[in-house]
């Protein structure tokens, strides 16, 4: 047995309870605007770290973006902001940046042909369903601006007759000429 400084103590790299506590601790501890690349060799659980994601979020006031790298190599997280427990807040290190036009644009463009993909494929869909899919895609764009961009979207086809919207559902009408 040895006795350790309090230096030597925040030196030793200690293991919590659970099997992916240094992913864990590595989440929990990143700061407003960092990421984290997950490796498959790193997570070794069935469910995705984007459980352990959510999880952190409910539990610790924290905010993420998560989604699964193509190829099936890993996962990336980046946390956007947090919430204070104190005030319930919005705490933000970095002042907030206005999104130039032509991105919003493209991202919109994108969005749209998502959605019409996605429509074409499953002839009726609920809107909250597409609503996540569209998150789940664009999971590097903030998910309020996703959100935004989507009700636009389906507005417009609306109005323009595109599409058919009744209780929460979207199709595509039956043309009769």
């Amino acid at each position: 047995m040895k006795k350790l400084s309090a230096d030597e103590f925040d030196q030793l790299p200690i293991k919590g309870k659970g099997r992916s506590s240094h992913v864990f601790n590595s989440i929990v501890n990143l700061q407003i605007g960092e990421a984290l690349l997950i490796e498959q060799k790193d997570w070794k659980r069935k469910a995705s770290p984007s459980t352990l994601v959510r999880y952190i979020e409910k539990n610790h006031d924290m905010k993420f973006t998560c989604g699964s790298i193509a190829g099936g190599s890993g996962w990336a997280v980046r946390r956007i902001d947090g919430l204070t427990k104190e005030t319930g807040a919005k705490e933000s290190s970095a002042p907030e940046q206005k999104v130039p036009e032509h991105e919003r644009l493209q991202l919109k463009s994108d969005l749209t042909v998502f959605y019409l993909g996605r429509i074409a494929f499953h002839k009726i869909e609920l809107i909250e369903d597409s609503i996540k899919a569209s998150v789940d895609y664009f999971w590097k764009a903030e998910s309020a601006r996703v959100q935004e961009l989507f009700y636009e979207i389906i507005k417009s086809l609306e109005e323009q007759g595109h599409i058919v919207i009744e209780n929460e559902k979207t199709y595509i009408p039956l043309r009769r000429n």
